[in-house]
């Protein structure tokens, strides 16, 4: 399968692109650690995906859709914590919010 045509990718994709931009705003003392791991994660979701695809195996993409499963998950635990400390602003958080909600159902939509 293309990469291209998965729509879980497209999602993952939007998701990371929003936390680039807004990653810009994080703190100078976070570009290391909390802001460098949501960064990082919000990138391995839609790579994950897309070397799922080029293994043309139907078990090799299932396979990365449930790992990018548990990242979306970790991904979401870290925005959640960012939130809290103040890195991530409200709206910000509730954007993302709506983002990482899209990815788990098109997520679970690729998984059936």
């Amino acid at each position: 399968m293309d990469f291209r045509d998965l729509d879980a990718l497209h999602t993952a994709h939007d998701l990371l692109i929003e936390i680039h931009d807004i990653s810009q705003s994080f703190p100078a003392d976070n570009q290391f650690t909390l802001g460098d791991a949501i960064c990082t994660t919000a990138l391995e979701i839609p790579a994950i995906l897309a070397e799922g695809c080029g293994q043309e195996n139907d078990c090799a993409l299932k396979k990365s859709i449930s790992k990018a499963t548990g990242l979306t998950s970790r991904l979401e635990y870290f925005i959640l914590v960012a939130g809290q400390l103040g890195i991530v602003d409200e709206d910000s958080l509730a954007d993302l919010s709506r983002l990482i909600e899209a990815l788990k159902i098109e997520l679970n939509k690729s998984s059936a």
